[in-house]
């Protein structure tokens, strides 16, 4: 496919603010493509080159992109860089400038989407010395051969910035209507995506074999499987409505949620709960890995935890120091970690994450050899619920978070939020029932001492039925000085220049700035009360700023739990 054909429909995107029309505007597009087009066009079209979990990252800075665009436009680096400080996009900079661009300096032929995405994966594989050098004509290359409108989407892909309000969600919806003429079969491509979080392979799928073959889609070792989440009650007494009988009662830790990997050759892949390949920071836990579980395959799940030299949690924060690219194994010494192995999907080429819990847990016991590094999570089996609390306070006391409650004959709901699992933290003594983790789609410039940067941040929960973000609170309360003048810096990655298609927002609340829907913020709330001013319909009372999570926004509490929690 000649990439002009993907440029209109990316102007048509970005001009787009109704996230059904944009359903609509891909499902029809989709149905032009080329099948042996279709995976490519969909990674591009969510501005990657490639499904999250394999990390193909251009990593190219503004100052090489900009360099490109100078030299593909014949211009002084001079006249980019003013302008890059006028329009703040690098997208539209090549844009204008190429469209001056000397004809002396456009190579014959086309640019087609294939040639597109080989030269980006060029990018991602030049390494070595002179590779910035060679990265930079491989960019300038591709600007040349693009109509000025693609140099623009050439220049945001590069960089990350795409941002049209297309996701993954969207993507799917969008295949379930071009390939099954019905929405409404989505729930097929989903779960389908759960196992196998790949767009590219569920779409090729879909448009070759149909919903039968997304049927057969299956686990790979090496390929992460979006993890199951944990709903949660107003009282430990409605524990027993959802999960009859006896049931598992474990620790919930505050550490950082991992999926690993071991395939045939040994080799062992850490995935992040956003499904990001983080093997390069925990080596140490690599190694554990390999002495400590008897499998020749395997795929589990753990929390990690940074220790003290008794073996003692410490603060996630403290953990977060582990997230760095230098000075790794200077780290490993400084700060040590535990891993609390608490499920597993995969054993010796057999599927089980379909197996009763209770099966699961049988095999951990067998396969893990338990060390202060390296151990099964704590556990209990009753039904008692005094028993429950006693354990809930003797976690509580130990440094742990709170508790989690599983169905012993539950399966592993990949990328479900299911009653199988059930968590109750010392949050949840709090006056609102739970902390909220919400997704911020907008701010608000800042007043008096916070001038110059950001007040308030507009904070919205997720619709998964009908795939939006709906607001639910302003929140200001909670974010230091410190924190407030890094927030402009740190969000200009997620930058609009008008609202994202899928956030839902009231004249009452528009706000100074908006953001794609990405970062997730950890809030605490006086209470719900209904609001006319908020889509959702709801707002939270006195929301405090806690912490960043390391979340997708998809992950982030729900339209449908916030309801349930006003109910109740």
């Amino acid at each position: 496919m000649d990439f002009s054909k993907l440029v209109e429909l990316y102007e048509e995107l970005e001009n787009t603010s109704s996230g059904n029309k944009l359903r609509e505007i891909l499902a029809e597009f989709f149905k032009q493509v080329p099948k042996e087009d279709l995976a490519v066009i969909t990674y591009l079209t969510l501005g990657k080159i490639s499904a999250e979990y394999e990390s193909a990252v251009l990593g190219l800075a503004d100052k090489t992109v900009l360099k490109a665009i100078s030299v593909a436009g014949g211009v002084e680096s001079s006249k980019v860089k003013k302008l890059m400080q006028e329009q703040g996009d690098a997208g539209l900079v090549a844009e204008i400038i190429l469209k001056k661009k000397p004809t002396t300096l456009v190579p014959l032929g086309k640019l087609t989407v294939t040639e597109l995405f080989q030269k980006l994966h060029q990018i991602v594989e030049t390494s070595g010395t002179g590779s910035q050098e060679k990265k930079t004509n491989i960019l300038v290359t591709l600007l040349q051969k693009s109509p000025a409108k693609g140099a623009k989407y050439i220049a945001r892909i590069a960089l990350g910035t795409l941002r049209m309000g297309v996701a993954e969600m969207t993507v799917l919806d969008a295949l379930a209507i071009a390939y099954t003429k019905e929405k409404k079969n989505k729930e097929y491509l989903e779960k389908a995506y759960n196992i196998c979080p790949d767009v590219g392979i569920i779409a090729e799928t879909i448009a070759k074999k149909g919903l039968k073959g997304l049927a057969k889609i299956e686990i790979s070792v090496g390929r992460p499987i979006k993890m199951m989440l944990a709903q949660r009650v107003s009282q430990l007494e409605d524990v027993h409505k959802k999960i009859p009988g006896k049931f598992a009662v474990e620790g919930k830790y505050d550490g950082e949620r991992v999926q690993a990997h071991k395939d045939n050759n040994g080799k062992i892949t850490l995935f992040s709960r956003r499904l990001e390949n983080n093997t390069n920071q925990f080596p140490d836990l690599v190694k554990y890995l390999e002495k400590q579980i008897s499998a020749k395959t395997f795929i589990i799940e753990a929390e990690i935890l940074a220790i003290d030299e008794k073996g003692e949690p410490q603060p996630f924060q403290v953990l977060m120091q582990r997230r760095r690219k230098n000075d790794i194994q200077e780290y490993i010494k400084k700060i040590p970690v535990q891993a609390k192995v608490f499920d597993i999907l995969y054993l010796d080429g057999k599927t089980v994450f379909q197996e009763p819990f209770e099966n699961r847990i049988t095999l951990l016991k067998k396969i893990v050899k338990q060390s202060k590094h390296l151990t099964l999570t704590e556990q209990i089996i009753t039904d008692n619920l005094e028993t429950v609390e006693s354990f809930f306070q003797k976690m509580l006391k130990e440094g742990y978070e709170g508790i989690m409650m599983k169905s012993l004959q539950g399966e592993y709901q990949a990328g479900t939020r299911g009653w199988n699992w059930i968590k109750w933290k010392k949050d949840y003594l709090q006056d609102l029932n739970d902390t909220l983790d919400l997704v911020v789609v907008g701010a608000f410039y800042g007043k008096g001492r916070r001038s110059g940067t950001y007040g308030a941040l507009l904070c919205a929960a997720y619709d998964q039925k009908n795939d939006q973000f709906l607001t639910v609170c302003k929140l200001g309360t909670g974010l230091t000085d410190e924190l407030l003048a890094e927030l402009p810096q740190k969000m200009k990655k997620y930058l609009l220049k008008k609202r994202a298609a899928r956030l839902v927002v009231k004249k009452e609340m528009e706000a100074d700035v908006w953001f794609t829907p990405h970062l997730v913020v950890e809030v605490l709330g006086a209470e719900l009360t209904k609001s006319p001013f908020h889509t959702l319909g709801l707002a939270l009372r006195f929301p405090r700023f806690l912490r960043f999570r390391e979340k997708n926004a998809e992950q982030a509490t729900t339209k449908k739990e916030l309801e349930e929690m006003f109910e109740r």
